[in-house]
């Protein structure tokens, strides 16, 4: 198999997070192509585990589904933070837990075929109680379920974010073996 070249990426769109670019390739066959990519900073998402081994999901608006949905944890990386420190502010943010023990659990990127979006997820444990600190953009509610709901609301359906599936699904793994 050949080389993909890329000859020319050029920006048509600067968003507040993302920026949408046209890039030129040429395949290995020699044809020349254009192929769209979303470019995105960076972001973290976290499984916050209670002592009783609950997941907290959090619920919020998706202006792209146009109606409420259930996740992990998760928010940009901010310039000069690390994808830890990310995760150890978000999970407070959004669910007004704080955490003591943060462990990396897998990486996963959201929309491979034209964004460039990789997330790291992680594990939290040893919650504390605190406060949420929602951004004036996020309206937030909690949803603590078991391992076996969690599985359940992904397999009907309910759970359809691509991060939130994967780390669910990778952390019910980890606990196997």
């Amino acid at each position: 198999m050949g080389e993909y070249k890329r000859i020319r990426q050029e920006l048509m769109y600067q968003g507040k997070v993302v920026g949408f670019y046209k890039d030129i390739l040429k395949l290995p066959n020699g044809n020349v192509v254009e192929w769209d990519l979303v470019k995105h900073p960076g972001a973290a998402a976290i499984i916050p585990v209670m002592d009783d081994g609950r997941i907290i999901l959090v619920e919020q608006f998706r202006n792209a589904l146009g109606k409420k949905t259930f996740e992990i944890p998760a928010g940009g990386i901010e310039k000069g933070e690390t994808a830890f420190a990310c995760v150890s502010r978000e999970i407070e943010e959004e669910t007004g837990y704080y955490a003591h023990q943060i462990e990396f659990l897998i990486k996963v990127v959201t929309a491979i075929g034209f964004c460039d979006e990789t997330i790291p997820i992680y594990v939290a444990k040893n919650l504390q109680k605190t406060a949420q600190h929602l951004d004036e953009d996020e309206e937030i509610d909690l949803k603590i379920v078991t391992m076996s709901e969690a599985i359940d609301m992904i397999m009907n359906g309910t759970i359809v974010d691509s991060k939130t599936v994967s780390g669910i699904l990778a952390y019910a793994q980890s606990l196997h073996r």
